[in-house]
């Protein structure tokens, strides 16, 4: 199988792969980076990381279906749980700092990148996720120390108050 490659069943039955005039089944390949990393659905458009990129699908409708649009390259996301949602902004942990996109990609400021980045432990990266907490206006990234080979550190940034903070805690699940 194709790491970069995107495919979709039929709009009417999910047992249809094969695309043809008359079905909505089909595919498309992403072509910047070497594998796809996550994928966020937001209210206008899918998200789509890759390991060096970021896309935007969008439906299209007949006979293309989805179409992909490159969003922002040269950029990373730090695992499979790495991106959440919060009041229509994705924000992001990259491999070494923070992104967030509003229709636009940007770097976060960050205050605490050195301290985060100085403590992780990227060889456990496929265990870092992210959460939010809207009712405080939040989102959250829990990571293993470079000490560690399991979660024990979050780091929190306050979008409203464009603040962030962190501190040790052990935690395996959000909810």
């Amino acid at each position: 199988l194709d790491p970069l490659l995107i495919r979709w069943t039929d709009q009417e039955s999910a047992a249809i792969w094969s695309p043809a005039i008359t079905n909505q089944a089909g595919s498309l390949k992403l072509s910047h980076g070497s594998t796809i990393i996550e994928a966020l659905q937001t209210r206008q458009e899918v998200l789509v990381w890759t390991d060096a990129a970021l896309y935007g699908l969008q439906y299209l409708g007949p006979p293309y279906v989805w179409g992909a649009q490159l969003l922002g390259d040269n950029l990373s996301i730090v695992s499979g749980g790495g991106a959440a949602l919060a009041s229509g902004t994705v924000y992001w942990m990259g491999t070494d700092k923070f992104y967030k996109y509003d229709g636009r990609v940007q770097t976060l400021r960050c205050d605490l990148r050195q301290y985060i980045y100085g403590d992780i432990n990227l060889g456990q990266k496929a265990q870092i996720f992210s959460s939010t907490n809207e009712g405080f206006n939040e989102v959250w990234w829990f990571y293993p120390s470079a000490a560690s080979t399991t979660i024990d550190k979050y780091v929190v940034y306050n979008y409203a108050e464009d603040i962030w903070y962190y501190e040790s805690m052990a935690r395996t699940a959000w909810i």
